[in-house]
């Protein structure tokens, strides 16, 4: 049977619940729970994941399950209590097969089988009242956008009425020079005036209300659709307690984990990665942290060592705080590994202060032990944390107290798709703040700003807050002249810092997308959304733009210079064409946008350009058909050409230079500065006034 068919991905949803519900059981037969009852439900559990394994043909999982299934027979059929000794063994099975499960879907494994490589099975659990919610809310959508028939008669209407007094307002008639004729015009055209006027005013008046109930219904719909994407995190319990009791029965330890918060939700995605990060904490806290019973009870600790995982929730944010009651960070292996790995030399080593070598934790490959065990060695563990830290925009962060235990902390959105964020516009561009990040705004007087060289510092609550305009931060030319400037002040506590900004357009909630792979990476943009007209708008990496004030900016420039130059840009993907126009624009040419080869060749002939960027895969007339259309256009073939694509092979760059193009820029090593240098370097021919299309 195919790994892709819709039964195998179902087999892995059902694998996976019924491993967890093992290790669970087992685990709470370790804390005292009741065999007699326990003992059939694990048996159960055994038997059916034994089914489901032979009906999609995976042998060996099924042959694992069986043995599970034989070893608890005997204790079932006679009511015995499970021997305490022989609980590790069972965790340890169990924790096999879920290694068994994950590998059925590792790239390695269905290609060694020959089969192809399905989708990833995501699955969400949905109450059934919250689906119902959604059903009842799309009904009454349904409801009111057939309201909107009425409205839609209603301009029927009008339309003929207005046909009517056209008609009248063109009749022989209406030139008459008749007394009684003009009058009986006259009367005519202004009853069909009114019907017209009284047609109109019912459309807008069930458009207005139509619209603003359906407006109304789709917002509750699209948050509810959200919110069915959300996980208690109450379901990472499971699987973080078995995989910290697996850890610390095949150390000889003891352990137990409470979860705080679980009702805490998050976006399911998000909470999946979270999930993965937190198992090789948890683990690395069994492992490096926690001591041996014997060790525990010499120092007065109870003999079973405590992992605690608390989840608080912080405006649009969720925070991780797991901490154990073990020995805490030996700072001085920290320091002999990094210096025995190579990651430092022995003298940086010694300058380290105590927070310097605990970031050493999240390094790739960095592990203090001194072999490698099926728990650890492998340096594979604490830099998971960071790289979900970062692949979310988020923060991890660890802490430790000598003897008392350690405390890791991983910061993240709760959703990446629904965001709620402070619409603001700088130098004429609008971005997208998400509010989460943002702890207050002002508005600042020219005189409020206390300006050394290109950075800037005004009092905020008692203290001296570091500013730059966004733009500057962003790394786009701004003026310093002193002047009126509404702010926005990210982060709390001593990290605070503030951004300018022109004017803000107030906050919404809005769905995020992420760039797609073919666009130029943007360092400090978080993604993208689309206004009500469709246009779509930057998403900024907030934490990426706090650090860009404190590191100050060498962008600022008086005055601002502005460029007489035309450029066009012509690409298919509508984000690729914005973000070019940002950049452009905010560097101060004129820029004009065309969405297909067609459509430049057009704007081409019509306008004079000093410059053409332009992408090579299209729909319809490439970017290399296009060069050579134009180069073979004697009013065009001076123009230069920027060929701007996601194909970095040697033989693509040499067919965009046959064809023609001036230079050749790769969109995976796109470079701001580089771009624009590229561009003032081509466009560098006499100045020209700006022309529209």
């Amino acid at each position: 049977m195919s790994p892709s068919s819709g039964v195998f991905g179902h087999f892995q949803v059902e694998a996976r619940e019924l491993l967890e519900q093992l290790g669970h059981g087992f685990v709470s037969l370790q804390e005292g729970a009741e065999d007699a009852r326990m003992v059939p439900q694990l048996f159960r559990w055994a038997h059916t994941l034994k089914g489901a394994a032979q009906v999609v043909k995976q042998v060996r999982l099924a042959e694992m399950a069986h043995a599970v299934e034989d070893a608890l027979a005997p204790y079932r059929d006679r009511g015995e209590p499970l021997p305490r000794e022989s609980l590790g063994d069972f965790l340890r099975l169990v924790g096999q097969m879920r290694a068994a499960l994950a590998e059925l879907t590792s790239p390695a494994t269905l290609a060694s089988e020959s089969r192809p490589m399905g989708p990833a099975v995501e699955t969400v659990r949905v109450e059934l009242a919250a689906l119902d919610e959604l059903l009842d809310g799309v009904a009454e959508a349904v409801v009111q956008l057939g309201g909107l028939r009425q409205a839609v008669e209603a301009v029927g209407h009008a339309r003929h009425a207005s046909g009517g007094l056209l008609e009248q307002l063109t009749s022989p008639a209406a030139t008459s020079a008749t007394p009684a004729e003009r009058a009986r015009w006259l009367s005519r055209t202004l009853a069909v005036a009114e019907g017209l006027n009284d047609a109109l005013s019912r459309a807008g008046r069930w458009l207005d209300g139509g619209l603003g109930k359906a407006e109304g219904e789709l917002v509750q719909l699209r948050d509810a659709s959200h919110a069915l994407r959300l996980v208690p995190t109450s379901s990472l319990h499971a699987a973080l307690e078995l995989a910290a009791h697996e850890a610390a029965a095949s150390l000889g330890k003891r352990v137990s984990l409470q979860l705080e918060g679980g009702d805490v939700r998050l976006d399911g995605h998000v909470l999946a990665a979270v999930r993965q990060a937190l198992l090789h904490v948890v683990r690395n806290a069994v492992d490096h942290g926690l001591e041996a019973p014997e060790e525990r009870l010499s120092l007065g600790k109870p003999e079973t060592g405590r992992i605690s995982l608390r989840v608080e929730r912080h405006g649009g944010r969720v925070r991780f705080t797991c901490e154990d009651d073990g020995r805490g960070v030996d700072l001085g292996r920290v320091r002999s590994a990094a210096v025995e790995r190579g990651l430092v030399t022995r003298e940086e080593a010694e300058s380290f202060d105590e927070q310097a070598l605990l970031e050493l934790l999240f390094r790739a490959g960095f592990s203090t032990a001194s072999a490698v065990t099926d728990v650890s060695g492998r340096g594979v563990g604490l830099d998971v944390l960071l790289d979900t830290a970062q692949q979310f925009k988020g923060e991890a962060s660890a802490t430790s107290r000598p003897g008392l235990g350690a405390c890791f902390q991983l910061e993240v959105p709760v959703s990446l798709t629904s965001q709620e964020v402070l619409e603001a516009e700088a130098g004429g561009q609008r971005v997208l703040l998400p509010l989460h990040a943002l702890s207050a705004s002002v508005r600042l007087p020219g005189e409020a700003l206390t300006w050394t060289g290109p950075r800037a510092t005004f009092t905020h609550e008692g203290r001296a807050l570091p500013f730059l305009p966004l733009l500057a931060a962003l790394g786009q030319p701004e003026s310093a002249r002193a002047r009126p400037w509404s702010a926005v002040v990210l982060g709390r506590g001593q990290e605070q810092v503030a951004v300018g900004l022109d004017r803000m357009h107030g906050i919404r909630r809005v769905v995020v997308k992420p760039l797609p792979p073919s666009v130029p990476r943007l360092p400090l943009v978080a993604g993208a959304s689309f206004d009500a007209q469709g246009e779509p708008l930057l998403v900024l990496d907030m934490a990426g733009v706090a650090q860009q004030v404190r590191q100050g900016a060498a962008h600022l420039v008086e005055p601002r210079v502005t460029h007489h130059r035309h450029i066009l840009v012509v690409d298919d993907s509508v984000t690729t064409r914005m973000l070019e126009q940002s950049i452009l624009e905010s560097a101060g040419y004129t820029v004009d946008l065309a969405a297909s080869g067609e459509e430049g060749m057009e704007r081409a002939l019509r306008n004079r350009y000093s410059l053409i960027i332009v992408d090579v895969e299209m729909p319809g007339m490439n970017g290399l058909e296009f060069t050579r259309r134009l180069r073979g256009t004697p009013a065009l073939a001076a123009i230069p050409i920027i060929m701007v694509s996601s194909l970095a092979t040697e033989e693509a760059r040499k067919q965009g230079q046959q064809a023609g193009v001036s230079a050749y820029i790769v969109k995976g090593e796109f470079d701001q500065p580089g771009f624009l240098a590229t561009v003032a370097r081509l466009s560098s021919g006499p100045e020209e006034p700006g022309n529209g299309s």
